[in-house]
């Protein structure tokens, strides 16, 4: 059996160099080095007031170089209109002087784009290209998370891993957009994570669910993944919810129940996807149900297909679909301990759906209890 898990023994802890509790500053920093195989990106995305989003992503490398070695930097970033309409710009070629990084703290800079920051306020910008960028500032009214030590770790010795800190599980947004050439100001709120690893989607994945949801009074993180066939479907579901202070109110990485009672078709691929989800997440004695259902359809890619068949062997002969939504989110939250905490609250917000291998149904709804 080949193996899958999540990185959280007091030893992993002491050979990553981590400590159990607050995330440090140096954490959002560079984490990796730009061997062959390795690939580390920044994420910013955001819901603002007039109903546009925002999506961007700063990554170390472009995904047809991703087993060379060195720094082969990308920005791409999507804009969806109010009606729907989406514009994305991926920029891969900047001046080699103009790239760095820093191991201290988030500080990335690709010719004059940045995303830079201290755990609770970040500058993120996107040079505006063909008529379309953004320069915002983003203010952190949470506090970061990551799963135990945030390292899933593959084969005997974990010496493959892939990673995930969530940085601003929420945040006021605030600057520019750019569209058409034409700027204006923008307001809303916005979500930073980081992620890292030796090791791509298509070498362990079958799928995952990402979504982070803000309501009035609490922001919740669900990250769930599915490995393949290799890892025999092993299943990792990496979960919190805080309120508005920032305290930890749930938090679970090994117990998830899910049920899709409605499915959607993606055209682009010619796949189902979710569209309603009901998901049960238990912890001691707390419980949250939560409803996902699927509102507007942001970004559907059939990604094995948009690459040239030259270089489809990244793929390792899998064929990686996607799919990001807006959506709305019902979180019904109870402790059987604490009823008088009890509640019910609902938000629209935004969820990916990586889909790399042939079926997901079967193995989503195979529950699993601590």
């Amino acid at each position: 059996m080949a193996q899958a898990r999540l990185m959280n023994k007091q030893s992993d802890y002491t050979r990553l160099g981590l400590k159990k509790g607050p995330v440090e500053m140096w954490e959002d920093g560079k984490r990796d080095d730009d061997r062959k195989g390795v690939v580390e990106w920044w994420y910013f995305d955001a819901i603002l007031d007039d109903g546009s989003k925002i999506a961007a992503v700063y990554s170390t490398k472009i995904q047809p170089m991703t087993n060379a070695s060195g720094t082969h930097p990308c920005l791409s970033f999507d804009v969806t209109t109010p009606d729907g309409e989406k514009i994305s710009r991926r920029i891969t070629r900047f001046k080699k002087n103009s790239v760095r990084f820093s191991k201290d703290k988030c500080d990335v800079h690709y010719g004059d784009s940045c995303f830079v920051g201290d755990l609770k306020d970040y500058h993120i910008k996107a040079q505006v290209t063909d008529g379309l960028g953004f320069d915002v500032q983003l203010h952190s009214i949470s506090k970061p998370w990551r799963g135990e030590t945030g390292f899933l770790g593959f084969e005997k010795n974990d010496e493959r891993y892939f990673t995930w800190l969530c940085v601003v599980p929420r945040g006021t947004v605030t600057g520019t957009l750019t569209i058409d050439g034409k700027s204006r100001q923008i307001n809303g709120f916005g979500y930073h994570d980081h992620q890292w690893g030796n090791t791509l989607q298509f070498d362990f994945l079958n799928h995952w669910f990402w979504s982070r949801q803000s309501t009035e009074k609490h922001s919740m993180v669900v990250f769930d993944f599915i490995m393949n066939q290799h890892y025999e479907y092993k299943r990792i579901p990496l979960v919190f919810m805080e309120d508005n202070d920032g305290n930890v109110i749930f938090e679970s990485t090994d117990n998830v129940e899910c049920q899709v009672t409605e499915e959607l078709y993606q055209e682009a691929s010619e796949t189902n996807f979710p569209k309603v989800t009901h998901y049960i997440f238990k912890s001691g004695t707390k419980t949250v149900h939560y409803d996902v259902t699927v509102k507007q359809e942001l970004d559907a890619r059939y990604i094995w297909k948009q690459m040239p068949f030259f270089l489809r062997g990244v793929f390792k002969g899998t064929k990686p679909k996607y799919g990001r939504y807006l959506a709305e989110g019902v979180i019904t939250f109870a402790d059987s301990a604490h009823p008088e905490n009890n509640f019910t609250e609902k938000s629209d917000f935004i969820y990916e759906f990586a889909y790399v291998g042939e079926e997901y149904k079967q193995y989503m709804e195979k529950a699993l209890k601590a």
